[in-house]
């Protein structure tokens, strides 16, 4: 079937040293059709309150010429990963003004200016209900101040780096939160993104999805959020049979802003 890998990083994003032509290669290895390089925009991101960016402007040179590069091989796809935090609405519009993507993110990655991802948030937060729940409220905020892109990036991204013995973030016990988050994908038009990055040890409760569908949300996107050659791709047919068990039958990829889909075969 036809598949994009819709969340992946190059070294225009600081924490990767993947090179575009080797994640283009890896692509076609595997048979993929598409790829879309999501680099950072983390505005106040750094604990000395410093910024992750990129020049845009050598970020799409650099893609258009990938592109020309694999044409009629793999399609290229320009985007970026946009970082949101409650104070950084209108530093993130400015940046981004005057600059066009195939497709946009919006993730939530720190929680009152704390990543998970070193393990410190846990020890603010050490109780896992307090911990998701008020992660998920951050998210629920950013959402509604800026929601200007195409996809929800990793709505569970705190489960990565928990450190409790049953991570997953269950629709059940956080009913609200998540029902709240679901009725944000629809107001905004925004799809579902299932990111396998999150899933290597930590099932996804599939009541999720099925409740995105539910809802009326017909958009679903994979991406492997990869930093790495390796792990372009990964469980993506897993994340296929899961998306079609909820009752989707198409998988979707964006160009110039808008979605396309493709039949699950």
């Amino acid at each position: 079937m036809i598949l994009y890998d819709m969340h992946l990083h190059s070294t225009f994003s600081f924490d990767s040293e993947l090179e575009m032509t080797a994640a283009a290669d890896r692509a076609l290895e595997l048979g993929l059709s598409g790829i879309a390089f999501t680099d950072h925009l983390d505005v106040n991101y750094l604990a000395d309150g410093s910024d992750v960016y990129y020049d845009f402007g050598d970020y799409l040179e650099a893609v258009d010429k990938v592109k020309a590069e694999y044409e009629g091989r793999l399609e290229i796809l320009s985007a970026v990963e946009v970082g949101l935090q409650p104070h950084v609405v209108s530093e993130n519009i400015s940046r981004l003004s005057g600059y066009d993507f195939d497709y946009k993110i919006g993730s939530t990655h720190l929680i009152s200016r704390i990543d998970p991802y070193d393990g410190t948030y846990f020890k603010v937060e050490p109780e896992r209900v307090h911990a998701y729940r008020r992660y998920l409220r951050e998210v629920i905020t950013n959402v509604d101040l800026y929601h200007d892109f195409n996809t929800l990036g990793h709505f569970d991204y705190v489960v990565r780096y928990a450190p409790f013995g049953d991570n997953t973030i269950y629709f059940r016990e956080f009913y609200d939160e998540l029902k709240t988050v679901v009725g944000q994908m629809i107001r905004y038009g925004l799809a579902f993104e299932v990111n396998t990055r999150s899933y290597d040890k930590t099932p996804m409760d599939l009541e999720m999805l099925k409740a995105y569908k539910n809802a009326g949300g017909e958009t679903v996107v994979i991406g492997s959020d990869a930093h790495k050659a390796d792990r372009i791709g990964r469980n993506f047919k897993a994340a296929v049979e899961l998306i079609k068990y909820c009752g989707f039958d198409h998988i979707a990829h964006f160009r110039e802003g808008k979605p396309v889909y493709e039949r699950i075969d």
